[in-house]
Parts: structure tokens; C-alpha cells; sequence
């Protein structure tokens, strides 16, 4: 039997989540990684076998396409933010429906969930 306690803490964390699901800033789905590439120019190092240039790309995927876009040093902190709220975000999502759902487990039958 779920005691009134246990729904009452389950409540609780169902207002926090849905509190900070408020609060979730500017987000982006995507991956932003290293990718070594040459440079281009015929008497650069990386052209003849030497280190590479470190590039940024950034993969997000739009309409069932793929965009790549290359971040700027100056860019990548913030594009990095907004990936992570993104994550925070479907983090919250989960932690959400999975009190929900125990919540309506909890609840007898025709009793409305709040």
C-alpha cells in the first residue's frame, strides 16, 4: 500500500521537475567534436604529411537532414551550453514521466491524478 507520505514526496519532486523544466534556457539538439583536417594551402605542413588543423564541426539534424556547420573557438562554449541544456532537458523528461507514471500507479483506479 503507498502511503500518503510516499505520494505526497512524489508530488514534491513532479513540482521541482516541472519548476526547473521553467527554468530551461536556450537549447540546441546537435554534436559539436574534433576533427583534424588540412588546410588547403599547397605549402602548409598538412599538406605535405605534417599535423593537422584542429576544426569544430557542428552536426545537427533538421527536417531528416544533416547540417554541418563549423564553430568558432569564440562560439563553441555557448553552442556546448545549448547542447547540454538540451540533454538537461530530455534528462528532466525522463525523470518526469517516470514519476508520473509512478504516481498513477499509486492512485486507485477512477481516482483523478492532480
Amino acid at each position: 500500500m503507498v502511503t500518503p507520505r510516499h505520494l505526497a514526496r512524489l508530488a514534491g519532486r513532479r513540482a521541482a521537475l516541472l519548476a526547473e523544466l521553467q527554468r530551461t534556457p536556450n537549447l540546441m539538439r546537435g554534436i559539436v567534436y574534433v576533427r583534424q583536417r588540412k588546410c588547403g594551402r599547397p605549402t602548409c605542413a598538412c599538406a605535405h604529411g605534417g599535423p593537422r588543423h584542429p576544426g569544430l564541426p557542428l552536426n545537427v539534424t533538421v527536417g531528416g537532414r544533416t547540417r554541418t556547420r563549423y564553430v568558432r573557438q569564440a562560439e563553441r562554449a555557448t553552442v556546448e551550453a545549448w547542447i547540454a541544456a538540451y540533454h538537461r532537458l530530455w534528462a528532466l523528461v525522463e525523470a518526469l514521466t517516470e514519476v508520473n507514471v509512478a504516481l498513477l500507479n499509486a492512485r486507485p483506479a477512477g481516482r483523478p491524478t492532480p
